[in-house]
């Protein structure tokens, strides 16, 4: 398929996880090119080898005339596609994909013409350090590329419903550039500023995620064991002020159902937003907020209360709103916890 396509109209996507995956799917059912654009070929690229081989074969099935292409590296992916997207779980690997190395996209940016570097377009979607964002960023642009910061919110269930908010921090004209392709995984795509500024939304909003999640939680226990029942709580709250997003979407008591939505917590705390990923983007926020000097003396009490969950695979590896199962769990009068 490789020869029917050409790198201006090819779209590469790197990182195929729980949200790359439902991302990639939208952003394949909903991408209208420019006009006379020609044909949109797909370049995708994963440390799973057998997970690309099935996404392929998923799309191929679907929208067979689309183009596919499997790229072996970043290096392989650059050559493909002008317009690069990576979802990627930590600023390592965000520096490994586009800078370090004889695989990397830099490399092979350095092996283009330069009206091929001016006209790639990268976009980390990926939760990470704003330093190394900019750091990376720049990088590019010495190559004649630019880079966005995409970080997206919504987690699992908004990448598979196509529903994400994506704040995108850098160059206004790359970001006007970037339009089509985001709006086609979210809902609500907002230019926050320079580079950097998406990063910095994500990460606030992130750590009011994080306090609302554990705050509802504790709600609930105390109501529980003060006698109320968990349904009728939960239906009052979401009725009065303390309505938010994790009471309303994903809320985190097993036997509470609220509105059509199936929250992690009714399938064991499976799937979702990991609590790893969660404490990650918690602890972001308290080193920004201290190198900012900014007081954080919530944010920093749910941080240190995810951070023994988020270093267990029981805890670990299923969904942040298992925090209520943790806390249920704690035996006061033995003085006993998982916390």
């Amino acid at each position: 398929m490789a020869s029917l396509t050409n790198r201006a109209n090819t779209i590469g996507f790197i990182g195929l996880g729980a949200m790359g995956n439902h991302m990639l799917y939208n952003l394949v059912k909903r991408y209208t090119p420019p006009r006379d654009g020609g044909q949109t070929a797909f370049a995708l690229c994963d440390v799973n080898d057998a997970a690309v081989d099935s996404i392929i074969k998923l799309h191929s099935s679907e929208r067979p005339s689309v183009p596919f292409i499997k790229c072996s590296s970043p290096y392989d992916l650059a050559k493909q596609a002008s317009t690069i997207i990576s979802m990627v779980p930590t600023g390592r690997h965000v520096w490994d994909v586009y800078v370090d190395g004889e695989k990397s996209i830099l490399s092979a940016l350095k092996t283009l013409s330069e009206d091929q570097r001016s006209a790639t377009l990268c976009i980390d979607q990926s939760t990470i350090e704003q330093s190394v964002s900019k750091a990376v960023a720049l990088e590019l642009r010495k190559a004649g590329a630019d880079l966005l910061d995409a970080p997206v919110s919504g987690g699992v269930i908004g990448a598979k419903n196509g529903t994400l908010a994506i704040m995108v921090g850098g160059d206004k004209a790359s970001f006007d550039h970037s339009l089509p392709v985001l709006q086609s995984m979210g809902r609500k795509v907002t230019h926050c500023g320079d580079l950097g500024a998406g990063l910095a939304a994500k990460i606030s909003n992130n750590l009011l995620l994080g306090i609302t999640m554990l705050g509802l939680s504790e709600a609930m226990l105390l109501g529980k064991r003060l006698g109320v029942d968990p349904q009728v709580l939960a239906d009052i709250i979401n009725s009065s002020t303390g309505r938010c997003w994790s009471s309303e979407i994903n809320h985190p008591v097993p036997e509470v159902k609220v509105g059509e939505s199936s929250p992690p917590a009714h399938r064991g705390y499976e799937g979702g937003f990991v609590t790893k990923l969660a404490h990650k983007d918690l602890a972001l926020a308290v080193k920004a907020a201290e190198q900012a000097g900014v007081p954080l003396n919530i944010g920093k009490c749910v941080e240190e209360t995810y951070r023994p969950l988020a270093a267990t695979k029981e805890f670990g590896d299923r969904d942040f709103s298992v925090i209520y199962e943790a806390l249920d769990a704690v035996d006061s009068s033995a003085g006993t916890s998982k916390l």
